[in-house]
Parts: structure tokens; sequence; C-alpha cells
């Protein structure tokens, strides 16, 4: 009897060979780990905006001397990396989900910067400030072209079931460079976001026809590009990395 069985599993073993792979393997297997990491950036990203809500008139409030809580009819929130006990304090509002476990490849930034003046920062609850909001992490290189260094199929794919078409979420590049005449090096002057859809914009004419415009998708503020936390860890002229971003602009108050 224990022969048959050792010959029983001889024969599977060389009929396992034989079998095909499915045609949807990676779609079932390697894309979902994609979604993942792109779903941890999604998830910190939505955090970090109810973060600002809380902190945007008519929410935001303030504690006077004698701790009482009131309205705020400014906004109360300040530029810099959101730490995980601002997402999720041990008391208050936790605005991260029930059960995330933050490993911290993903950091969510506020920007406030001059509304007339892309290369000045402003305080964030400046009237003539802009405000944005950065979340970004490095794409492990297990998700890159070897190639181009560039997103793989997978991650793309994965991009585009979560995302879709959104020009404000995609990877870093640049749009002009200029060169040290001194030291010959070129360093990016401006940077723009590439979405899965690509650089450019899609117009229509007037007959309804698509065509590519000469507008580029999001133009990333040049005080972003240049400092703090995203251009340490995202500028190539800082960093190795590419990374996987989304950045919103709020408003001063949540209503406008």
């Amino acid at each position: 009897m224990y022969i048959w069985v050792i010959l029983a599993t001889f024969m599977v073993a060389l009929y396992s060979f034989n079998l095909t792979f499915r045609a949807d393997l990676r779609s079932v297997e390697v894309e979902p780990v994609a979604r993942a990491l792109i779903s941890k950036l999604i998830i910190k990203q939505q955090a970090a905006g109810r973060y600002i809500r809380g902190n945007t008139p008519p929410h935001a409030h303030t504690t006077d001397a004698e701790g009482n809580t009131i309205a705020s009819d400014t906004i109360t929130y300040s530029a810099g990396i959101l730490t995980l006990d601002q997402l999720q304090p041990s008391e208050g509002v936790t605005y991260l989900p029930y059960g995330y476990k933050d490993d911290g490849t993903v950091t969510t930034e506020i920007y406030c910067i001059d509304r007339n003046d892309p290369k000045t920062a402003r305080n964030c609850s400046d009237d003539n400030a802009v405000r944005y909001l950065v979340a970004y992490m490095p794409i492990p290189q297990r998700w890159l072209n070897v190639k181009t260094g560039l997103p793989n199929n997978d991650l793309n794919a994965a991009m585009k079931e979560l995302i879709g078409y959104d020009s404000s979420f995609g990877y870093p590049v640049c749009k002009k460079y200029i060169e040290d005449t001194a030291t010959g090096t070129k360093k990016c002057e401006q940077l723009i976001i590439r979405s899965r859809e690509g650089l450019y914009q899609t117009g229509f004419d007037d007959e309804e026809n698509s065509e590519v415009t000469d507008d580029f998708m999001f133009e990333i503020p040049y005080y972003i590009a240049k400092n703090g936390g995203f251009s340490r860890k995202c500028n190539k002229d800082n960093a190795d990395n590419l990374c996987l971003m989304y950045i919103y602009e709020y408003k001063a108050k949540y209503y406008d």
C-alpha cells in the first residue's frame, strides 16, 4: 500500500509539470500586493485630509486659558510633517481608521505658500496663503522597471484600478532643467506629476475629437519641490528614490 502511495505522489508530481500557468496569475497574485502598497498612501492621505478638515473653520476649535474649548474662525493647523500623534492621538479624535498600522513608509506634509510668490512660505492662517497637503512614499525597487526605472505594468495596473484618472496622483518628473556652468551639472528647476495617463492633458476640439494639449497634468509648486521632507526624500536633486505622491489644495474655510 505504501508503495502505491509513493507511486501516485510521483505521478501527480510529473503531471504537474505539464500544467499551464493561469493567464490571470499576475492580476490575482501580484497586483493585489501593489494595490495594498498604494492603499497605504491613500488611507494616510485621507486621514491627513480629515485632520485638516477638523482644523479648518467651521470645525476648528481652540482652548482658552481656562481649558474651555471654543470655535475658531481661523485654521488651527500649521505647515510641516504630520506625526502619528497628530493623526492617531491617544486621546481625542483619531483620523486614521481603526486597525491601521503605520509602518512609516508614507509621509503626509502640509505646505502653506505665498499665493503670488511660489518660492516663499506663508503662515497657514494667512489669507494670502495657498495650502497644500502632500502624501508621498518611496516606490520599492520590485515595482520599478529595470530598464526605465519607472513604475512597471503591475504598479500601473494597480494605480488604474484604485485611482483611475487623477492628475494630482502619480510620481514626480522634471519638466525643466538648469545647468550649472561652473560644474556642468544639471538640476531640476520645475517638477511636474506624471500620472498613469502620462504627462499631458487631453482636450477636445470643436468637433469633440480628443487631442493632447500642451498643458502639463499638475505642476508641483516650487517651494514644495525645493523645501521640506518631500524635497529631501523625492526630489531627484537630493534623493535616489522615485516616489508615489498625492497632492491636494485646501481652502481657508471648509465650505469655500
